[in-house]
């Protein structure tokens, strides 16, 4: 027993040494995932944007690497570029909107990661007390050794209370990355900014902005359906989506936004390009705000789960501990069992 005590010390011993390893291992997996996906969309981008303003034809070489990049990317620079280009437009307006929504959505992603790691570090760390505490105690105590099977159920007790604070204290962590938005509406924050481009692209053809607004949303509907409802399909209907919390307020209130602008350019005759542009860069500020608002108000949510769940299994764990060594002295060394 000694000797699977002492091996598990080590480990959990190894595991904290490299824990900041064991992060960025973790980190690939979620956002730093979407970062990298992000750095190689803004990449192809500036070669193209590049290309065009050296006077050059793009490549089909760098045409089939815009296919190849994750949706809804893809389908969006793809579409929406040879949809200029066979009208005769300008590339450069939309190719520079592009990067800018793309730049500006990975450094979002960077600063959520940098404000929530020390958050992260502490559910890493929740799941690694208990065996430390288990451990040490059983080494301090001799009397608990007497009691082996009653202390493995006390720690595996413990442990998964403290595992249950660790994956709490996670999902805070992620919903605060996401700016409070739910999983399910958390690909709202791209697909906004993907179906606002896609209409400005459409409207640089020469298409009327009620019939872009109608193209615009049926492509959103093949991404996010729920988000093409919630703007409704025609600049003249109007949803009856609710949205509850604040950022799917906001993302619901900028197709709203826009289709008022599509509405008033109807009326006047006048170009809405301008004012789409504008909500779309309101919308990215708000969800920024937003997210700002989210990680800063992390520190103090994340005492709940350390407070509920780890608190209680450690102490309760130690005073345990405690208790069977005094009942084992009480009992003049014959075992509390």
């Amino acid at each position: 027993m000694n000797t699977w005590c002492l091996a598990i010390f080590c480990f959990l011993g190894g595991a904290f040494s490299f824990k900041q390893d064991l992060f960025i291992l973790l980190e690939s997996v979620g956002l730093g995932r979407q970062r990298k996906d992000l750095q190689k969309i803004v990449q192809v981008l500036r070669e193209m944007e590049d290309t065009l303003l050296a006077g050059l034809v793009p490549s089909p070489f760098l045409w089939e690497s815009l296919k190849e990049l994750s949706e809804p990317w893809g389908r969006l620079t793809f579409d929406s570029l040879q949809g200029l280009r066979s009208c005769g437009g300008s590339l450069l307006p939309t190719l520079k909107r592009l990067r800018g929504v793309a730049e500006e959505h990975s450094l979002t992603l960077t600063r959520a990661q940098a404000k929530s790691s020390q958050a992260l570090s502490q559910a890493g760390m929740c799941s690694l007390l208990v065996p430390l505490l288990g451990t040490s105690l059983y080494f301090l105590l001799p009397s608990i050794e007497e009691n082996k099977k009653l202390w493995l159920l006390a720690c595996l007790f413990a442990f998964i209370l403290t595992f249950a604070g660790a994956l709490w204290l996670f999902q805070l962590t992620e919903s605060a990355r996401w700016g409070g938005l739910r999983q399910d509406y958390r690909p709202w924050i791209l697909h906004s900014q993907c179906a606002g481009e896609k209409f400005l692209a459409l409207v640089r053809t020469g298409v009327p902005p009620d019939l872009s607004w109608i193209q615009a949303v049926a492509f959103l509907s093949k991404e996010a359906a729920d988000l093409s409802f919630a703007w409704g399909h025609s600049v003249w209907q109007e949803s009856g989506f609710k949205p509850k919390g604040l950022m799917e307020q906001s993302i619901v209130s900028a197709g709203c936004s826009i289709q008022k602008a599509i509405q008033v350019s109807l009326m006047e005759g006048r170009p809405c390009t301008e004012r789409v542009e504008a909500v779309l860069s309101a919308l990215r500020q708000d969800i920024q705000a937003h997210v700002e608002r989210e990680l800063s108000l992390l520190a103090t949510r994340a005492l709940q789960p350390l407070f509920i769940c780890v608190a209680p299994a450690l102490m309760g764990l130690l005073a345990f501990g405690i208790w069977l060594a005094s009942s084992d002295v009480l009992m003049g060394g014959g075992g509390a069992f």
